[in-house]
C-alpha cells in the first residue's frame, strides 16, 4: 500500500518546499480530505483510481503536535495551560478546578489579548483563570481591567521554570 505525505500549511508543490509532518495511508488521507482537514496537492493513478500522494493541511499545525517532534515538545491544549499554571488563577491566585466547590472557582482559560481583538490561542496569550476573574476581565487587557498577571505565561517547549520565573532554554551551538 502506498503512503501519502502530509505537509503543514504553506507547502509549495512547484518547488517541493514545505514542512513534512508525517506520512499516512491512502484511506486516512481520504478521511482527512473528507473532514476538510487537508487538501490534496499531488495526485497519481493507483490501478484505476486517482489517489493523493501529498496533502497540505488547511490550518497551520504547531510543531508541538508533529509526530516524533521529540521529548521536549508539549502538546498544546487548554488542560495543558492549566497544568503549566498549576491550576491557579493568573489574576487572583486562587486554585481552580474542573469540579469546584464554588462556581466562581471553575477553571477557565483566558486570552490575555482577547480573541475579539485579534488575540490568538497560544502558550504566551493564554492563562488559567477562575470563572469570576475571567468574567470580570471580559474583553479587556489585564492593564485595562486593572488586573495584573501574577506570572508571565510561557511556552513550556521553549523554556523552563527557575525559582518561579520562566527562562529561555540555552541554545546549543554545534561546531
Amino acid at each position: 500500500m502506498s503512503l501519502v505525505k502530509v505537509y503543514n500549511l504553506g507547502y509549495d508543490p512547484a518547488t517541493g518546499i514545505g514542512e513534512l509532518l508525517h506520512t499516512t495511508t491512502v484511506r486516512h488521507a481520504f478521511g482527512m480530505i473528507r473532514r476538510e482537514v487537508a487538501d490534496p496537492v499531488e495526485l497519481t493513478m493507483l490501478g484505476d483510481r486517482i489517489v493523493p500522494i501529498a496533502l497540505e493541511l488547511t490550518r497551520e499545525l504547531s510543531g508541538a503536535w508533529v509526530e516524533g517532534a521529540g521529548q521536549r515538545s508539549v502538546g498544546f491544549s487548554y488542560r495543558a495551560v492549566h497544568e503549566r499554571d498549576h491550576w491557579t488563577c493568573a489574576y487572583c491566585g486562587r486554585s481552580v478546578s474542573k469540579t469546584p466547590a464554588r462556581e466562581a472557582l471553575l477553571a477557565t482559560v483566558d486570552h490575555i489579548l482577547p480573541s475579539s481583538r485579534g488575540g490568538e490561542s497560544s502558550w504566551t496569550n493564554l492563562v488559567s483563570a477562575c470563572k469570576e476573574c475571567n468574567n470580570r476581565k471580559a474583553a479587556l487587557t489585564p492593564e485595562e481591567a486593572g488586573m495584573p498577571l501574577r506570572a508571565e505565561p510561557y511556552d513550556p517547549a521553549l523554556s523552563y521554570r527557575v525559582a518561579g520565573h520562566a527562562e529561555s532554554l540555552p541554545v546549543l551551538v554545534r561546531a
